[in-house]
């Protein structure tokens, strides 16, 4: 007969059946790591015959709990920066993911261990060496500037850990990542300067930027103009920012009313063209930040995406979940808009 509601057991009775303590109890029904995996399963099955289960009240009480004690120490991860650069701080976005990065896993606990995977002398072998005698466990891979940056003599290394890739997706490697929705953000921008009373908007990028982005920008922009009459429908415009005289060009040519880009120096560029800003021309920004006071566009909140790396990698170490994924999961972070003097405001 099975138990009822009133009648099933405690973590206490289920540690005296299968012989081990209360507290392992607790942790091998949240799958906790610290417990060996063939000791879960075991706890595990004999709660579940017993007639255990889970009480959704005080679960959510007891989450509440732990969020307001002060983290004890879990372990390190690792931070891999993926880009030509040693520094981070050289991009403003990447310096945010990384600060999103660093505070979170202090929030739950965690250190960070930060690896260079372009370093000249660094190896697939001697960075799996190092991560492994460090304890390592989880690996956050980060400035991944082509999709074919963490292929090269990695494909069977990132499957060792829990792994997740932020600021892009590339899910050809099935891991979990995180990242901004930019298709949202150069859809939402467009749709912003319709409210402003712009109705022939231009969007002006580099298309390896694009391309990084699976072509998020273009498509996010295409999907909003595409309501516009045929003649305001303009095409996006290529941008090379070591000769930027084709988008000047272009610019003159189809005479938009906004220009939308993720290239704060276009701004520059333009005002020594002789493009009066925003009399003449307004400019908005896809990945606005603090230091662009002087024009308008969209923050894409990446300290957030930082974050929320993390947390797709601890999620991962308490799942005991390592290696590609079947179904790989994606966060992506919204952006909001930033109101600046490059536009014309209502």
């Amino acid at each position: 007969m099975p138990n009822t509601p009133e009648r099933r057991p405690n973590m206490q009775q289920i540690g005296d059946a299968a012989g081990v303590s209360k507290s392992a109890v607790s942790l091998a029904l949240r799958n906790d790591p610290r417990i060996p995996e063939a000791t879960r399963l075991r706890i595990q099955q004999i709660a579940e015959e017993m007639g255990y289960r889970r009480n959704p009240v005080v679960d959510s009480l007891m989450t509440q709990l732990r969020a307001g004690r002060q983290p004890t120490f879990q372990a390190n991860l690792g931070l891999i920066n993926c880009s030509p650069v040693s520094d981070l701080g050289q991009n403003h976005t990447f310096r945010r993911l990384r600060e999103g990065v660093l505070r979170r896993a202090e929030a739950l606990g965690y250190g960070i261990e930060e690896f260079w995977l372009q370093q000249p002398d660094m190896r697939p072998q001697r960075l799996k060496q190092i991560v492994e005698t460090r304890g390592i466990r989880g690996l956050i891979l980060i400035a991944a500037l082509s999709p074919d940056t963490i292929d090269r003599g990695y494909v069977d290394f990132w499957y060792d850990f829990a792994c997740a890739v932020i600021g892009v997706t590339h899910l050809n490697n099935r891991l979990n990542c995180a990242s901004n929705d930019q298709y949202l953000t150069a859809r939402r921008a467009t749709e912003k300067v319709f409210e402003l009373g712009y109705q022939r908007p231009m969007l002006v990028v580099p298309p390896n930027d694009d391309a990084l982005l699976e072509d998020k920008f273009s498509a996010g922009f295409y999907s909003a103009v595409r309501r516009l009459s045929p003649q305001n429908q303009l095409a996006v415009v290529p941008l090379d920012m070591d000769d930027p005289s084709v988008a000047l060009q272009a610019i003159r040519l189809e005479k938009p009313d906004v220009v939308i880009t993720n290239q704060s120096e276009f701004y520059d560029i333009l005002h020594d063209a002789g493009f009066s800003i925003p009399r003449e021309l307004g400019l908005v920004h896809l990945d606005w930040h603090c230091a662009l006071a002087n024009i308008a566009g969209m923050r894409q909140n990446n300290r957030v995406v930082g974050s929320a790396g993390v947390d797709l990698v601890v999620g991962q170490l308490q799942k005991n979940e390592f290696g590609s994924q079947e179904f790989p999961k994606v966060v992506q972070i919204e952006s909001i808009w930033v109101d600046g003097p490059s536009v014309k405001m209502q």
